[in-house]
């Protein structure tokens, strides 16, 4: 599934953008109306801690950008064919005619 960089890149950006979303979620709601989040000791050490972690998750979210743009769009994969290939053994003037004529 990841074999290549721009696979894993894109993957990595999209895990990267949740998180995102998620620790500023978490860093604001600690700013605003830290009482909706129980068990917490230290809320200044909590609001730190979900900036922390939401500037990893744009640095990983940055370099993810950066393997995503560096992997050439046009690399294609050969496909090994044997020559004269087809998917049926029906011919061109059969094909769309009813078996039950």
């Amino acid at each position: 599934m990841c074999g290549d960089i721009g696979t894993t890149s894109r993957v990595c950006a999209a895990y990267s953008f949740t998180g995102i979303l998620f620790t500023l979620y978490v860093g604001v709601l600690l700013s605003v109306q830290p009482e909706f989040i129980t068990g917490i000791e230290d809320v200044s050490e909590a609001r730190s801690n979900a900036f922390g972690a939401m500037g990893m998750f744009l640095a990983t979210f940055g370099l993810s950008v950066l393997g995503i743009f560096r992997t050439p769009s046009n690399e294609k994969k050969d496909i090994d064919t044997a020559e004269g290939y087809q998917l049926s053994g029906v011919s061109q003037a059969e094909y769309g005619s009813s078996r039950y004529d």
